[in-house]
């Protein structure tokens, strides 16, 4: 294997960029979560980090395979920034139906203990095919952290060998990453009244950094495209 970044090192860049992840992906992260309360169940859990992960195994095995690192430049780049800006303007439009102030978007409260009718098989569908799409769009947020690991694992020159390091990088972060997921379903399904108002508010706050946070990084990579 090239240099000394190894697959247990990839992990613990994941493990211990924690706070970086927190920083960057919260928002997204978090938001959705709240508002979509059963995102606490194993399955869309699994669903959201599986293909978050993938987007990191995929960027890291085309890399290697193209000789370069398939983020951070040009057109891309930019792309990623318009991403992340659409994607923190739904969190807000989220956290405003959480608040109360977009009624047809509150998020449904935690299912009573009487069994009730199962769902229509689209809501199904649509419930089971959110956090796989919202994974995506999470893997693709633009990430100084990820970018650099990729770059490492770009060196390899080795597709396969790449895409594992990504693969164990992702690993890393799914502690804190699951961690914020669970407890931000948690807290919508069980926050009501002045409680869900207050996470509406947080979410809101959540939406606006995270569309600043695009902002920012779009003029980057427009100056640099240009």
């Amino acid at each position: 294997m090239n240099g000394e970044f190894t697959y247990a090192l990839a992990f613990m860049t994941g493990l211990l960029g924690a706070g970086h992840c927190l920083g960057m992906c919260s928002g997204l992260a978090g938001g959705l979560a709240v508002h979509q309360s059963h995102w606490r169940k194993p399955l869309p859990l699994l669903g959201y980090h599986g293909s978050r992960i993938a987007v990191y195994v995929v960027l890291g095995a085309l890399g290697a395979a193209l000789g370069r690192t398939l983020v951070q430049t040009g057109a891309l780049g930019k792309f990623q920034g318009q991403l992340i800006i659409l994607a923190g303007a739904v969190i807000i439009v989220l956290g405003l139906g959480i608040a109360g102030l977009l009624p047809k978007l509150a998020p449904r409260r935690c299912p009573p203990g009487t069994p009730s009718q199962p769902p229509h098989r689209m809501a199904r569908w649509h419930k089971q095919l959110a956090p796989i799409i919202a994974g995506v769009v999470n893997g693709l947020v633009p990430c100084s952290l990820v970018f650099s690991v990729a770059l490492r694992a770009t060196a390899t020159a080795d597709p396969m060998q790449a895409g594992l390091l990504m693969l164990c990088f992702g690993l890393g972060t799914l502690p804190a990453m699951g961690a914020v997921t669970a407890l931000s379903g948690h807290i919508g399904c069980r926050a009501h009244g002045i409680a869900q108002r207050l996470a509406g508010v947080a979410v809101i706050a959540l939406g606006a950094w995270t569309v600043y946070e695009g902002v920012i990084f779009y003029q980057v990579m427009s100056g640099l495209a240009n």
